[in-house]
């Protein structure tokens, strides 16, 4: 029997226990519509967490409007074999993965379990880089208090993100989940483009936010392979051939060809700064298979060239341009960049 069939076939009375042993984390009741959560419209998160019974991977997507799609991913050794839990939240009520493969209504209070994982986003509707939170836990689920003691704050974009959340359960104080952020990507919905509020199909908006994910993830790629100065990294989604716009001027270029021109671009420099400055626009098609992801950055480092350093400063937007690859030996479809259109900050 899976961790979430368990859960739904136990007793109220056994419901915290449930979140607890199963879920392996405590959420609490979040509400996250108010005037500060609302600057951030998307956010990806990832962490690695290390609990009293061992360890495992959180993956949370969510949105201003109380949509999420929640993963755990246990190891394969994992005593109670939970292997994957799969939740999708829309309009305050959650939806589980069936050992099926269908999503099916979850126990109740299971939509603010799954909001009570969002720490990040929750600290934005408190004051400036708190150190804790507490608030009551799903009454569905047993209640008592969740504390999460929050540390290692650093600015994205703007943000001020915890990268690290302990969360304590009044009824467990000697457990504690450690949450390590390895991603926290914030996005936003390009306006006029078709938005993932399908909340009569549960499977299709589970698959939606986790396509917005793997885009701001693709995303993240590009500007992290620029800090390291890779050019393996920086075009290893690219597809066989792109359309490139900028300087006025439109051409295409192969994959091999973009990677030699980025090998001698990027080995001429070291980035002490690649950021990002505004978060980034999504538009994805409705049947999810185009996409384009808008961006503005800065740029500081430092190019040498014939033994000669000068400094460098810069700004750029840009729009990367996606498509749906064909099916690789894990089944999946990659996205591949397919185009560019770039212009320099005056």
């Amino acid at each position: 029997m899976s961790a979430l069939s368990l859960v739904a076939s136990s007793l109220l009375a056994a419901f915290r226990l449930a979140a607890l042993l199963l879920f392996a984390a405590p959420g609490f009741t979040a509400e996250p519509d108010n005037a500060r959560t609302g600057l951030l419209e998307g956010l990806v998160s990832r962490a690695q967490v290390a609990g009293p019974r061992g360890t495992f991977v959180t993956e949370l997507i969510s949105r201003a409007d109380g949509t999420a799609r929640f993963v755990q991913i246990y190891p394969p050794a994992d005593p109670k074999g939970r292997g994957r839990v799969e939740i999708v939240v829309a309009n305050g009520k959650a939806f589980r993965r069936n050992e099926k493969g269908q999503f099916v209504p979850a126990p109740p209070g299971m939509s603010s379990f799954v909001l009570g994982h969002d720490a990040v986003r929750l600290t934005l509707a408190k004051v400036s880089r708190p150190t804790t939170i507490s608030q009551p836990a799903p009454a569905e689920m047993g209640g008592g208090v969740v504390t999460l003691e929050l540390a290692d704050y650093r600015q994205v974009i703007g943000f001020e993100f915890p990268f690290s959340a302990t969360f304590v359960h009044s009824a467990a104080p000697d457990d504690r989940y450690v949450y390590r952020y390895t991603e926290l990507l914030p996005f936003r919905i390009a306006p006029g483009s078709p938005s993932p509020d399908s909340a009569t199909n549960p499977a299709a908006l589970f698959e939606r936010l986790g396509e917005l994910a793997e885009l701001a993830a693709a995303h993240e790629r590009v500007m992290a392979a620029h800090r390291a100065s890779d050019a393996g990294l920086l075009t290893a989604d690219a597809a066989e051939r792109s359309t490139i716009s900028g300087r006025g001027r439109l051409s295409e270029v192969t994959r091999d060809e973009q990677a030699a021109r980025m090998r001698g671009y990027l080995g001429e420099i070291r980035f002490s700064r690649y950021q990002d400055t505004a978060v980034p626009v999504i538009a994805l098609s409705e049947d999810g298979t185009l996409a384009w992801l808008a961006c503005e950055m800065t740029a500081e480092g430092v190019r040498t060239v014939e033994g000669r350093s000068e400094p460098i400063v810069y700004g750029f937007s840009w729009t990367e341009l996606y498509a749906r690859g064909a099916v690789d030996a894990q089944g999946r479809r990659p996205w591949r960049a397919i185009g560019n259109s770039s212009s320099q900050r005056q």
